[in-house]
């Protein structure tokens, strides 16, 4: 995999330096406090400090020739990849006609139960628990209202 971390060290690097240099067109610090350019800059920063680290450990490592085989995922995983962007697609698509939250909630439960196989009260308790916890955090914490669907939810 030495191969596979040095392109990946390279690209963080360059999304780092990409990060940087669009932050600069914010402005960094506004008289109430931070402002919007500060934290795209210390992503920036912070991605390519990790970057250089994981770029200069791979350079130090040795690999076998175990390492150096591609390793693909089973074609169990990529139906399960591919169940999930479907199960996403249905999200974007019925989100305006039935509402955030309940569109949260038939997610939750599909991902539960079809991927997961949990039982369907389970995923069904989860299903609630989980829209009604981002009910909450935007309505009262955040005081943001969530598209509503056909049902007003």
């Amino acid at each position: 995999m030495k191969k596979g971390d040095i392109t990946f060290s390279v690209i963080g690097m360059g999304l780092s330096l990409w990060l940087i240099l669009e932050s600069q067109k914010f402005a960094y610090a506004s008289k109430f406090g931070i402002g919007p350019g500060f934290f795209p800059f210390w992503l920036g920063i912070v991605l390519a400090a990790f970057s250089l680290f994981k770029f200069i450990a791979s350079l130090r490592e040795k690999y076998d020739a175990e390492d150096s085989k591609p390793r693909l995922p089973g074609w169990g995983s990529l139906g399960r990849l591919g169940l999930i962007m479907l199960i996403m697609a249905g999200f974007a698509l019925v989100m305006s006609s039935l509402g955030f939250i309940v569109t949260v909630f038939f997610f939750v439960s599909a991902i539960l139960f079809v991927l997961e196989g949990d039982s369907v009260l389970k995923s069904i308790f989860y299903g609630v628990m989980f829209s009604a916890a981002i009910f909450l955090i935007f309505r009262y914490w955040l005081e943001l209202d969530l598209p509503r669907g056909l049902l007003g939810i």
